[in-house]
């Protein structure tokens, strides 16, 4: 039967906690709570007269006006009870929601004290309720007790409206403190919905960002840290309220508006982008306004002396978050009204500072439903980010999916320029090696060897300016034209070419090297303003000429060369020589030159580890030493190499 006891007593207390919504106990019928302003020790005297001293209105009244020192007493008469027969306990309660330094005088005794004074303060967070045990002989059953309360708040305290409230109670120590565990789950119970609501808007954070790193963009990563910007120091808060986190008070300031001034900051940044907005000057004001406010408020919640300026801050506060507000509300009205785009997300972000502005103003936006506090302001943020998580996450999805489309369709186009530009192969009497490394899924280079009549070679090098699919289908279009073309010379190869792009590239150009080898050596080339290619370890001097595509009736010379049995041509793309390393260094001509009488793995494997920033094509072409026939009486002819 004992485990059961813990589950009953907790019911129990659970079952309190809903029938009583409106605290434990008052002070003495007839004697009401009383308040004043300021500080002095007499007011601690137990046969002081507070007659004069205005009474709380409902267990309730003001906090000190900022201009004051920040002080402030309130004294009540309680009632013993007469039948206690147990050690006796003081039982403050109340809803504060901020922190406090204060004092408890019993009878002009001294108790206890929680938190530090001016000129060093140091507040503790707020309570529910918090018993004090009495020490034998203050007080004694039947009596009448009076209670002095010493309290000091912070400056801040008097902006955010917020008023004091406080039962006293002194009864026997385990009734007082059965009651204190009641509030204290009642507490729970009034935070509850606002710590899941939080908790909920931060997962919606976290999600976002996974969504973007997957590949979102730039508005999903804002909302992401807007979502998360606002939900972590709430949560922070109410932690701090309940003591279960446990921070200087200055800390607790600078974390909570830290954060708040880059979650505005964002928050601006997510609506220009969302709705493709330019106005600069309305964008810095809004930027000054979120600066102004939290720079005001983190400066009035740090100071320890209340002054005369608090007023004049305040107002600076009230102008600053009402001009963020009306500027974040028009923007996404002209959204909605004017641009008609992206409308639900405009109403969506309309809902945010109106519930801000109209608490400003005065008007409440949190109710209190039995023991559950409901604030408007934070639901409306639920709401406004649930629209936003799935209006986002829809766009992310369809995103996702295009990029799926597109990744499949890149893969065909690979597949096919694969085909298009496929290795080479050796022909009789040369041999002939080549690498081609698009620095994308698909490349803008491009090389075509075709063996001719009569044992010589045709080969064709290329390079599409620009990099992707629209570079991959120019040289699909280039590939295509040079398979049908009759046999002619590379002059008139380039220049045919050349006509077929003009006016079909949108600024762009292609720079191409034909050469002709013949079966004894001997070399034509013309080239179209591409890298010319290397032979013994030397650039060969040819005219370079334009670029294809650019000038519609240019024209190209031929150059001639002898390459002799053994030697090696070497033709590359200028992703060879433009390579870069992460300090922004060129492979360049030298390095290149150096290693032209390299295979063309090596070539292009030494561009490639140097840092590939374009597509890489190297062909290196070999001519062969004649081939002759050397008979043989026991196996017969046979072919052999000089």
């Amino acid at each position: 039967m004992r485990p059961r006891i813990p589950c009953i007593f907790s019911c129990a207390l659970l079952l309190i906690a809903a029938c009583c919504p409106d605290g434990v106990l008052s002070a003495e019928a007839g004697n009401p709570v009383r308040y004043h302003f300021g500080d002095d020790p007499r007011w601690a005297d137990a046969a002081f007269d507070d007659g004069a001293w205005p009474a709380a209105q409902n267990g309730r009244w003001p906090l000190p006006p900022a201009a004051s020192d920040g002080f402030e007493w309130a004294r009540a008469r309680v009632a013993v009870p007469a039948d206690a027969s147990g050690p006796l306990a003081l039982r403050i309660s109340g809803n504060n929601s901020f922190a406090l330094s204060y004092q408890v005088f019993v009878n002009g005794r001294a108790l206890v004290q929680r938190g530090t004074f001016p000129p060093h303060p140091e507040p503790r967070a707020s309570f529910p309720g918090i018993v004090f045990e009495l020490p034998a002989g203050v007080v004694s059953p039947g009596s009448t007790a009076v209670i002095a309360w010493r309290v000091w708040s912070q400056t801040s305290n008097a902006y955010r409206l917020h008023v004091l409230g406080a039962r006293f109670q002194i009864d026997e120590s385990r009734n007082l403190h059965l009651a204190n565990q009641t509030d204290h789950i009642k507490k729970l119970l009034s935070v509850s919905p606002d710590l899941a609501l939080n908790a909920l808007l931060a997962l919606m954070g976290i999600g976002l960002f996974l969504f973007w790193r997957r590949g979102g963009g730039r508005e999903m990563l804002l909302y992401a840290g807007v979502l998360l910007l606002y939900s972590v120091p709430e949560i922070y808060a109410v932690l701090y309220s309940l003591e279960i986190v446990r921070n200087p008070w200055q800390l607790y300031s600078v974390l909570h508006y830290a954060l708040q001034e880059p979650q505005m900051a964002i928050t601006v940044e997510f609506i220009w982008t969302i709705h493709s907005m330019r106005a600069p000057g309305l964008k810095a004001l809004a930027y000054f306004a979120a600066i102004v406010l939290n720079a005001t408020t983190l400066y009035v919640s740090l100071i320890t002396s209340h002054s005369a300026a608090a007023p004049v801050l305040f107002g600076i506060m009230q102008i600053s978050v009402q001009a963020f507000n009306f500027i974040t509300i028009g923007t996404n009205m002209w959204a909605f009204l004017v641009r008609r785009q992206n409308r639900a997300i405009a109403a969506a972000l309309v809902i945010i500072p109106v519930a801000s502005a109209l608490r400003n103003i005065g008007i409440p936006i949190a109710y209190v439903v039995g023991n559950v506090s409901v604030d408007f302001f934070s639901l409306g943020f639920l709401v406004s980010a649930t629209a936003l998580f799935i209006t986002l996450g829809q766009r992310a999805r369809a995103g996702w999916r295009s990029r799926d489309e597109l990744r499949v369709e890149f893969e065909a186009a690979r597949e096919v320029q694969q085909q298009l530009v496929a290795p080479a192969v050796d022909v009789p009497g040369f041999k002939i090696d080549s690498v081609y490394a698009p620095a994308k899924q698909v490349g803008g280079d491009f090389f075509r060897v075709l063996p001719e009549p009569g044992g010589s070679v045709l080969v064709v090098v290329g390079d599409v300016s620009g990099k992707g699919l629209r570079a991959a289908m120019t040289v699909s279009a280039i590939i295509g034209a040079l398979r049908t073309m009759p046999s002619l010379s590379p002059p008139r190869i380039l220049s045919d070419l050349n006509r077929g792009l003009a006016g079909q590239l949108r600024g762009g150009f292609v720079t191409c090297c034909v050469a002709r080898i013949g079966a004894d050596g001997e070399v034509a080339i013309a080239n179209a303003g591409h890298f010319s290619p290397y032979r013994a370890g030397a650039e060969v001097d040819i005219p370079a000429g334009f670029p294809l595509g650019l000038v519609p009736d240019a024209t190209y010379d031929e150059a001639h060369f002898r390459l002799h049995s053994g030697e090696v041509l070497t033709f590359l793309s200028d992703g060879v020589i433009e390579a870069r390393n992460s300090s922004g260094e060129l492979f360049g001509f030298e390095r290149t030159l150096a290693i032209s009488t390299s295979s063309a793995e090596t070539i292009a494997q030494a561009a490639i580890d140097f840092g590939q920033d374009d597509d890489i094509t190297v062909l290196t072409l070999t001519n062969l030493p004649a081939a002759r026939l050397d008979p043989d009486p026991h196996k017969g002819p046979m072919l052999v190499t000089a």
